[in-house]
């Protein structure tokens, strides 16, 4: 009895500290049974409220496929794992099951140091080679895959049904084709999160930077003449619109994507070339106004990058707004220039960007380009190109260009 007490006491926390993700899945119509995910809610919040969000079905995602609106609908039930590498991976959240879509929206990426892809069955989120272009899609790891820390964000692990997990290591059982995609889709039949946190858990805090989806209030009008249609609506700072068309609402067009990153009272929209006697539109929105702008004016001389690294040293990079500067670096107690110093905010603060696939990932993300001149040692330079993710006004990573060789380091931009 005292033992138990005495485990009571140790353990509390850690037993109350818990929401689970209950995956059923099948494969060509055979059950396989259900594996247990332990969600890293405390360490990784933002990562695992959406995923929790969508699992769930209390975060509205879009429908890509005419853009409308889903509310109270689980993302993931029926979706498949498109795609299986036996020695490395598998992975899933594509509707299309193709693997280049998602809920309609993303969320920034998040990194916590003890989150690591330290073993099999590790759960973590999928994305382009772009920062902050998460949404629905993650994989579960079938080995120890350290490549992949500091470029996916880790948010969970499989702590029971692993046999199931083991299964996909075997090509045999679980044989693929082209684009690795298995040759008997593997399904989610359901996703379910329980666990004593999950009550209790804000999907929705403002901490966690998530966007916000929702139609939008449009006015429609017709030239008939012209064969045109005009929607109008009032534009918001550092929010998506996709926009579907349709003649008969069972056809609908491939989106089109306008970021808008300040505000317009009756914007207007036109759509030509419409001869139909009906014709319908879709406009859906997502609100990204609770993540920061990268600056604008990073290397203009009044801030300071400090590049942190995780034994609490640093290099500041004092820009002098003229295409060099200084740097400074606090293990060797030694400073030198800069030189060729470029700096590009990705999208800006003004205006609208249209493209064919959303881009909000690109606000919070400028690049940065400098040459360290005399670094490491006198007589040698290193140029450093880096995506400078903002997570806060003053506060994220830096990210470097190169797929194959990946580090990440935390900045904070200071007075100079």
């Amino acid at each position: 009895m005292r033992i138990l007490l005495i485990l009571f006491l140790i353990f509390p926390a850690a037993l109350h500290a818990q929401i689970y993700a209950d995956f059923t899945v099948s494969s060509g119509g055979s059950s396989l049974g259900t594996f247990r995910v332990l969600l890293e809610h405390e360490k990784a919040p933002r990562t695992c409220a959406n995923f929790i969000g969508l699992a769930s079905g209390k975060r509205p995602w879009i429908d890509l496929t005419n853009g409308a609106v889903r509310t109270d609908t689980p993302y993931y039930d029926g979706l498949t794992f498109h795609r299986l590498v036996h020695s490395f991976v598998i992975q899933g959240g594509s509707p299309n099951g193709q693997g280049n879509d998602g809920p309609g929206y993303t969320i920034l990426d998040e990194y916590h140091p003890d989150l690591r892809h330290s073993s099999d069955y590790v759960l973590s989120m999928a994305k382009s080679n772009f920062p902050n272009t998460g949404g629905s899609q993650f994989f579960i790891t079938l080995r120890n895959t350290p490549e992949l820390d500091d470029k996916h964000s880790v948010f969970g692990k499989v702590i029971s049904g692993t046999a199931i997990i083991d299964g996909f290591k075997n090509p045999a059982l679980f044989p693929t084709g082209d684009g690795d995609v298995p040759v008997d889709p593997i399904v989610m039949n359901s996703v379910v999160i329980s666990g004593p946190s999950y009550a209790g858990f804000d999907l929705n805090a403002a901490s966690l930077r998530l966007p916000h989806v929702s139609g939008t209030d449009m006015r429609i009008s017709r030239n008939t003449a012209a064969a045109t249609m005009t929607a109008t609506f009032d534009r918001r700072p550092k929010t998506d619109y996709m926009l579907l068309q349709s003649p008969d609402l069972a056809t609908w067009s491939a989106p089109r994507f306008i970021l808008s990153l300040d505000s317009e009272v009756n914007q207007e929209l036109v759509i030509t070339s419409r001869p139909e006697p009906s014709y319908f539109l879709n406009l859906a929105t997502v609100g990204y106004d609770q993540i920061p702008n990268a600056p604008a004016d990073l290397v203009e001389g009044a801030k300071k990058l400090r590049l942190k690294f995780v034994n609490g040293q640093y290099i500041d990079f004092m820009f002098n707004g003229e295409n060099g500067g200084t740097w400074f670096d606090s293990a060797q107690n030694r400073t030198g220039n800069l030189a060729d110093t470029v700096w590009l905010d990705q999208a800006g603060e003004t205006g609208t960007l249209e493209t064919a696939s959303s881009v909000p990932f690109a606000i919070p993300l400028g690049a940065l380009g400098t040459t360290l001149l005399d670094y490491p040692n006198i007589g040698v330079g290193i140029r450093l190109e880096v995506w400078v993710s903002c997570q806060t006004g003053n506060s994220g990573w830096l990210e470097e260009y190169s797929a194959d060789d990946n580090i990440r380091y935390a900045f904070e931009i200071l007075s100079n």
